[in-house]
Order: C-alpha cells, then structure tokens, then sequence
C-alpha cells in the first residue's frame, strides 16, 4: 500500500489540490471505520484501556514488518515508539502520507470505538527524518488509580508486543475494505467531499508537510 500512495497521492494532489486528498481521507476514513468492529473482536480489544487498544497498532505494524515497544502501559495512556519501519524510505518520499493518509483510517477506527479517545498527537515519524515515530493513545476521563493500573494487556517495555495471527482476519478485513470502498465511493458521488470526519483537524492536509523536493522526487 506504501508503494501504490507514493504513486497515487501526488498525482492526485497535483490534479485535485486539497480536495482530492480529502476524497482519498474520506476513503480511508471510512475503511477505518467499517473495520473496527471486526478488529475490536478478533483481537479481543477492551475499549476502556487505553494499551488494549494499542492491539490495533501491534496488528497494522505487522502486516507491514514496523517494530516498536511500547513506553507506557497503563489502562489510561499507552505510548508506543517504533525504530524499525521497513516503508520508511519510501514514505519519506511523501511523508504526507503518514499524517493525512494512513492517520485517516486510524481516527475512523479509534473514533468508532471509543469516541472519548483524546484525539492523538504524532510528535515524531522516522518519514519526516526523526529517528523513530511516537504515538500515544489516552482516555483523559481515566483518572486517579484506574487510569495509571499497568493495563493487563501489557507486554513490557522491552519487549516486541507478540504478533496477532488470526485464521481468516486479514481476508475478512480485505473484504470489508472493498465494500467500504464501495460505500465511500457513493458517499463522494452523493455529497462530495464536504462531509464531517472525527478529528479532522488531526489529520487535515497541511502544505508544510511536504516540500517541492520531496514531491518532485515523489513523481520520480
């Protein structure tokens, strides 16, 4: 997927200007969205703890081989820090991808599942020339005792978070992911892209993130 959104996002940026890249959120959104459900039952997600939902970033790194640890392990903040993103030389190509693109589909998912999730910050990303990339999931209403218990989900903060391997999950997930293209497709025919989306303000495309440099080598 790397790959085919240093191809695709800018041409269409190029085409379309800032509303094409929302058209391409709205589709990643909405694909985020619509597989929440599946994941927050295969993986056996607990909604209310904050490490448990971080399954969902253990389960997207591997499909695409990005190692990290995670920082902080309790119910009511997890912080994970990766240093090994096989995609990173590719992404930083177009590091726009990270904060517009692939942040799309995570909101659509985070936000379907615990819209109280305070909306997330990304300080660092190894596509932009950090040395890691840092994310942080935190249910600010968990305070006191409850909020800092070490989350019964931890995994140390040495240790690589064990890989999820579910028969079937990932074609289920490819599956959803057509229909939800389908839908989002419909949407856009329908209304266009003045459509709402939870914490767009995160995720809205900003000019700053890319610079002529990296786009010109992007269309390379």
């Amino acid at each position: 997927m790397a790959v085919l959104m240093t191809l695709v996002f800018p041409s269409v940026k190029k085409l379309f200007g800032k509303k094409g890249i929302k058209a391409m959120q709205l589709v990643m959104y909405q694909i985020g969205s619509d597989r929440a459900v599946i994941l927050k039952e295969a993986l056996g997600i607990d909604v209310e703890d904050a490490r448990s939902l971080g399954r969902i970033l253990d389960f997207d790194d591997a499909l695409c081989g990005v190692k990290g640890v995670w920082t902080m392990e309790t119910k009511g903040k997890a912080i994970k820090v990766v240093r090994t993103c096989p995609m990173a030389h590719i992404l930083a190509r177009c590091p726009g991808i990270c904060r517009a693109i692939i942040a799309a589909m995570e909101a659509g998912t985070f936000y379907r599942l615990n819209p109280h999730i305070k909306v997330p910050e990304i300080p660092r990303l190894i596509s932009e020339g950090s040395d890691c990339c840092v994310g942080t999931i935190e249910l600010p209403y968990l305070d006191g005792p409850t909020g800092s218990e070490i989350s019964p989900e931890a995994t140390g903060t040495s240790n690589q978070p064990p890989i999820p391997d579910i028969s079937g999950l990932n074609t289920n997930l490819a599956l959803e992911a057509l229909k939800s293209l389908g839908t989002a497709c419909m949407r856009l025919l329908r209304y266009g892209t003045k459509q709402e989306m939870a914490w767009y303000d995160f995720f809205r495309y900003r000019n700053n993130w890319e610079d002529a440099s990296a786009l010109d080598a992007c269309r390379r």
